[in-house]
């Protein structure tokens, strides 16, 4: 039969080390191996990683100071003994079935090489509660179903030995990277919806605009072949809307053009959210955390999207590495 072994990476972790151990501690299937990857933590993350050494049969941990994220997954699948690799990150709080229900597909169907979990996010307050809404891969459509993320995924070894592991030059959307090459390279994708993870949403505005501009950004240097127009198109509508509002302080009919064009906003951003989010949730207060949240995402993400994808075009290192890691797949 074969053996799982569980990898993740940590970096001054320490409030969510107890969420992730304590839930792999109850797991109805236990991973026969944990192997954990330290980027240099500054904080107690070590100290409290330590305490679960005898708690687990086989319990590794490698400290390799000012890795990033995929060059940490990569170091913990070179070390791992075992052929089902099983991935989340810390902070992440584990459904006690979830070590059985991501790792069942492979161990069913030799043809299945990688699967996909359901994420659910935990909240403490109402923006966290729909910005966990907006956060979360949709995986009834058919583009996310055939992709796996790093915070609830499964893969053989053989899958991440011959596309070429994580792309160790990026620090946001490496994942995303990664699955798509394996996509790309016609290995088989599962989604098991039963193998869930319990995460913690951004609990600010300011966080929630910083996750969606990295991963705008990470994004917009993997974009071979991208087309700029759609990012341009949005960002000229967000200046346009800005400056109409500031000249509204000069000639107030400007404030005309500023309530027609978020109208016309609301209308393109919030309201396909809306329309899904108000199936499933009936609180009024969806009606202004949705578009706020949309919108702040919308801009986050296409500048974050625009900076990346001038880094790519400017920066020949982004091209050289993704055309190499593009490369590897032919």
């Amino acid at each position: 039969m074969n053996k799982i072994t569980f990898i993740t990476t940590v970096l001054n972790d320490e409030k969510g080390i107890n969420s992730l151990f304590d839930g792999l501690l109850e797991q109805s299937t236990r991973p026969d191996e944990i192997i954990v990857v330290d980027g240099g933590s500054k904080d107690n993350t070590l100290a409290k990683l330590e305490s679960y050494l005898d708690k687990f049969t086989l319990f590794k941990i490698i400290q390799a100071p000012n890795t990033n994220i995929s060059q940490g997954r990569n170091l913990a699948i070179l070390n791992a003994s075992h052929p089902i690799i099983v991935v989340t990150d810390a902070g992440c709080r584990p459904d006690k079935n979830w070590i059985f229900e991501i790792s069942k597909p492979l161990l069913d169907d030799s043809e299945i090489y990688a699967v996909s979990g359901k994420v659910i996010s935990e909240t403490s307050s109402v923006l966290e509660h729909y910005s966990g809404l907006l956060s979360i891969p949709d995986h009834t459509t058919k583009e996310q179903e055939e992709l796996f993320y790093g915070r609830n995924s499964a893969f053989r070894k053989t899958l991440w030995e011959q596309v070429g592991g994580y792309p160790e030059w990026l620090y946001t959307a490496e994942d995303s990277l990664f699955a798509l090459a394996a996509k790309k390279r016609g290995f088989s994708i599962s989604h098991n919806p039963k193998a869930i993870i319990f995460w913690r949403p951004r609990n600010s505005l300011r966080k929630i605009a910083k996750m969606f501009y990295l991963y705008g950004k990470g994004n917009g240097r993997i974009a071979w072949g991208g087309d700029i127009k759609g990012t341009l198109y949005w960002l000229r509508n967000h200046g346009v809307l800005f400056l109409s509002f500031l000249l509204g302080f000069i000639y107030p009919f400007a404030w005309i053009a500023t309530a027609l064009l978020t109208l016309y906003l609301y209308k393109l951003i919030a309201l396909p959210s809306l329309i899904k989010i108000r199936a499933i949730d009936k609180d009024w207060r969806r009606e202004a955390y949705i578009p706020l949240i949309t919108f702040i995402r919308n801009l986050s993400s296409n500048l974050g999207y625009l900076s990346g994808f001038i880094e790519y075009k400017n920066n020949p290192i982004f091209k050289e590495n993704l055309d190499k890691y593009i490369n590897n797949l032919k």
